[in-house]
């Protein structure tokens, strides 16, 4: 969550922020949990909450909430499913660095700065290439003079207040081999078709605003995707994408286009840069993805670049 309250922006200087999918800590259900129950991140994460007190931590259920945490798992401020109000989280930071003062002084703790980021592969993603991928609402068209990426329609507002019309989404897709994407000649030649369905099922979701299932294979319609070399200078090879994508699911779908290019560096093998965007049109909603009051058809956009660029 990203806050623009300048007091919080402050506070969090003080804090290693961490954003986790919270089922992958702490199932709800017994198989889950039962396969979990020995890993150190579970561990550590069931010893904080339960030193956190009555009504706070929310067993058994989900545990989506916002935490402060000590290094060993000590407990300094947090709460299942806690308020998106600015001055509620800025008091819990608040409580939680004066609590921090105080175990850091008792165990002896020292401060240290927060290690230099170093670039790696998002979790469970490999392959030589790795494109982060962009989702979100696109303007309604130019019938709508306000450029909302969302529709003024009951309950759009009713849990969080302009989420709808901001929220965007971040995704991951890798590819074993880079080169699936580079072209062997100036003609026009296809993707491979299996990588190109996989990043359907996987990536171009409708998960803007919450979560949503993915596309099985034969939900997949059409998944083509044409890449062509518009030339070469110094070694580096200038390439064109084009495509169409349709995917569909009884009400639930997405039909869209499909543009891109790169630079692709011969003699190092490897990307300079790579830009694919797939815009068009959804519909219908998932179980968890807050399309309900919004169905559609609606324009939506992904975009997929080079992850560590």
């Amino acid at each position: 969550m990203v806050w623009s309250d300048p007091e919080i922006k402050k506070l969090s200087r003080e804090f290693v922020t961490v954003a986790d999918e919270v089922y992958m800590l702490y199932p709800e259900d017994p198989g889950n949990l039962n396969r979990v129950k020995d890993r150190p991140e579970h561990q550590f994460f069931k010893k904080f909450g339960e030193a956190m007190p009555p009504g706070a931590w929310h067993h058994p259920g989900t545990k989506q909430g916002i935490y402060m945490i000590g290094p060993n798992a000590e407990y300094l401020e947090g709460r299942f499913a806690a308020s998106g109000d600015a001055g509620d989280i800025r008091s819990r930071m608040q409580t939680a660095l004066r609590r921090w003062e105080t175990l850091r002084k008792e165990n002896g703790y020292a401060n240290q700065p927060v290690p230099a980021l170093k670039w790696s592969h998002p979790p469970g993603i490999s392959g030589e290439l790795i494109l982060r991928v962009n989702v979100r609402d696109l303007p309604r068209g130019p019938g709508d003079k306000s450029g909302a990426r969302f529709d003024e329609v009951a309950g759009n507002r009713e849990v969080f207040p302009d989420y709808v019309k901001w929220a965007w989404n971040e995704n991951w897709f890798g590819v074993d081999q880079a080169r699936a994407f580079v072209p062997t000649s100036t003609a026009r030649e296809e993707v491979p078709t299996a990588i190109v369905n996989r990043m359907c099922q996987m990536v171009i979701v409708d998960n803007v605003r919450g979560q949503a299932d993915r596309w099985r294979p034969d939900e997949v319609k059409v998944a083509t995707i044409t890449k062509r070399s518009l030339g070469t200078s110094d070694g580096v090879v200038q390439i064109e994408y084009v495509g169409r994508v349709s995917l569909a699911s009884g009400s639930r779908g997405i039909e869209a286009k499909v543009y891109g290019k790169s630079e692709w560096d011969e003699k190092k093998s490897e990307f300079r840069s790579l830009d694919i965007v797939v815009t068009g049109m959804r519909r219908g909603a998932s179980r968890f993805n807050r399309r309900e009051s919004d169905p559609g058809p609606a324009p939506i956009g992904f975009s997929l670049s080079l992850h560590n660029r």
